[in-house]
């Protein structure tokens, strides 16, 4: 059925909320994960995170608190002021609040998906299914879902920036898709250049390769004379927060805090092997688009979306690749890489859509469609039930924690659902971690006492 005018619109208001309430209950089915979450909650010491925290460690109490913690951040650690600054904040004001905004940010970054692939516009006027099928590939297609979605740390520091990025990107694919006929009013040279910074001062193996293809266009905009004031702004913005991510001295510190800290090529290699057979179905779809590529008669406004797409491919591709200079590459760390591909394949869709083709036949779009939906609503019922019986669990740990003398050391005993090796499988791998150690003495374990004021916490030996 094929939705128009106001009635389109009205479905598009009622799955973008059904997908903000999906993913609030999933977030409020989680308290802050044991470990960065905690450890965030203080102000930062200056030490390794595999420090435990001093018996004197402060909780963060106020912007002064905050800005204190991140100046020590920065020295020591990382250069991610934008993704700890939100993290903190949050950690700060409470856990609710970061529920409904969490939820709303995986909503907007579906939205921005879609706005680069119609052309750069910021408009309503798109399609219910591909608005659906975006957060099915999100939902189906990422990597440690739980650390990038729910996770209050990784949500900050993978999901958030990503919107940063994507909203910083739209303009410049709008001027792109306009041969430079497009203006803004003059508000958006000082907004473009704070926005630059929000997506610069993101990830470290995301923005080096969108600002060297960055200096090409623009130096390819000047003398095609379509160089507008408002992309240098967002430029230097770029610039500024990407210089102070990766020359921030706390990266040079943490080189040496964590020295022992390094996984092998091998491990590199596993993880994108992995990433690598979550998006094989948007690999494929991406191949079919340009084998077909004909049938879209690419030339002229067609061979712009085909070029855009193979700059989001192509960064996707580099994104990854950039992490085997890495000392680690934790799963999460290939979530731009996921969703770089997912807008080029939704680049490639949107072209098929104008020219009324289809990249793979109709009748595997229904079966696709038909697999999918079962899919989910099996994956997300699971998960939900995973994750209300995990709530219950640490809410009955925290009763006991909050209501314990100080000098307690807690032994608690596992919860029963992370015990079966089967409930992953069956989730479609979108569950978390408790993260406790049997060890008291454990970084993770000494940042959730801290946070209770209670001497430790362990867990059990199931074996006992």
């Amino acid at each position: 059925m094929r939705f128009t005018g106001e009635a389109r619109k009205q479905i598009i208001y009622v799955l973008a909320f059904g997908i903000w309430l999906f993913m609030y209950l999933l977030n409020h089915f989680c308290y802050p994960f044991p470990g960065d979450d905690y450890l965030y909650s203080f102000v930062w010491e200056g030490h390794a995170m595999s420090v435990p925290l001093s018996e004197n460690a402060e909780r963060i109490q106020s912007f002064n608190d905050i800005f204190r913690s991140l100046g020590l951040h920065y020295m020591t650690w990382s250069g991610r002021l934008v993704a700890h600054f939100f993290l903190m904040l949050f950690l700060w004001i409470g856990k609710f609040w970061f529920n409904f905004i969490n939820a709303a940010m995986v909503v907007f970054l579906c939205f921005c998906i879609q706005w680069i692939a119609h052309e750069g516009r910021i408009t309503f006027e798109i399609s219910v299914k591909k608005l659906a099928l975006t957060f099915f590939c999100l939902w189906a297609f990422t990597f440690n879902f739980s650390g990038v979605m729910l996770w209050m740390a990784g949500s900050c520091n993978y999901l958030w920036t990503a919107v940063f990025l994507l909203l910083f990107l739209i303009p410049y694919v709008r001027h792109y898709f306009t041969k430079g006929n497009i203006s803004y009013r003059k508000w958006m040279v000082p907004a473009l250049a704070v926005q630059g910074f929000l997506a610069g001062n993101a990830n470290e193996n995301t923005i080096g390769w969108i600002g060297l293809t960055g200096i090409f266009y623009l130096y390819h905009e000047w003398k095609k004379k379509t160089l507008q004031p408002w992309m240098i702004s967002g430029f230097i913005g770029l610039s500024l927060g990407f210089g102070l991510l990766i020359l921030a001295p706390g990266n040079f510190s943490r080189l040496m805090l964590d020295a022992n800290v390094k996984d092998s090529l091998i491990d590199h290699i596993k993880i994108m092997w992995f990433s690598l057979t979550f998006q094989n179905f948007l690999w494929f779809y991406l191949w079919k688009g340009y084998r077909w590529k004909r049938r879209f008669h690419p030339d002229g406004q067609n061979r712009t979306y085909f070029r855009m797409a193979a700059w989001f491919a192509g960064g996707s591709i580099l994104f990854n690749l950039i992490m085997l200079l890495s000392p680690t590459m934790p799963a999460r760390s290939t979530f731009p890489n996921l969703v770089f591909l997912l807008t080029a394949v939704m680049l490639i869709s949107r072209c098929a859509e104008i020219n009324h083709a289809y990249v793979v036949q109709k009748s595997l779009e229904r079966v696709a469609a038909l697999v999918g939906v079962v899919y989910f609503i099996w994956t997300a019922g699971f998960s939900l039930w995973w994750y209300h019986e995990n709530y219950q669990w640490e809410k009955s740990v925290i009763a006991i924690a909050e209501s314990a003398p100080r000098d307690q050391v807690l032994e608690v005993q596992s919860s029963p659902i992370y015990e079966d090796s089967r409930y992953g499988a069956l989730s479609g791998f979108h569950l978390g971690n408790s993260a406790f150690s049997k060890d008291e003495s454990d970084w993770k374990n000494v940042s959730f006492a801290r946070y209770y004021h209670i001497r430790g916490i362990r867990l059990a030996d199931i074996d006992d």
